[in-house]
């Protein structure tokens, strides 16, 4: 029998006080006793989150991440950036300076092609910094010269072309 609306509502309540559970306390040993794999990443892109913080300029300040807590959310957020939109959008809300960064972190979590596209893409950055707010740039990427390298590495990115 299926679960009436109010039960699944229930449900739903006391996953999410779970889930802001773990967050709050930075409980590590319940986020990985987690069995749902959705929950799990929600979860764990919340706690590295709670590291982060803006800094003047608009980009994000990573210093607080240990080098594996950086690797998944470098990782976490291009996945969710490519998913939810486009490549150049994860630079311009605030990841310019990461770009090479999301290359070595898609390396060692094994995404070879992934990295490869995705530096072909920083590669033509200016020193491989994303220039935010550079109309002429996001052109250049959106249907000028650089734009068949960047919608390459977007489309490798959003198909997981590592499996």
């Amino acid at each position: 029998m299926p679960m009436s609306k109010k039960d699944m509502q229930r449900r739903w309540a006391e996953k999410e006080a779970k889930m802001q559970n773990i967050i709050k306390n930075l409980d590590w040993n319940a986020l990985f006793a987690m069995d749902e794999n959705d929950d799990f990443s929600r979860t764990l892109e919340q706690i590295l989150w709670s590291f982060v913080t803006k800094r003047v300029d608009g980009d994000f300040d990573l210093s607080n991440l240990n080098h594996t807590q950086k690797v998944l959310f470098l990782v976490l957020e291009m996945e969710s950036a490519t998913q939810a939109d486009a490549l150049p959008n994860f630079f311009e809300e605030g990841f310019s300076v990461y770009g090479r960064e999301v290359v070595q972190a898609l390396d060692e979590i094994g995404a070879s092609q992934c990295a490869a596209a995705l530096n072909a893409a920083v590669d033509t950055l200016p020193n491989g910094i994303y220039p935010k707010g550079d109309k002429e740039f996001w052109d250049s990427i959106m249907s000028g010269k650089n734009s068949d390298i960047w919608d390459k590495a977007n489309s490798v990115l959003v198909d997981y072309t590592d499996g």
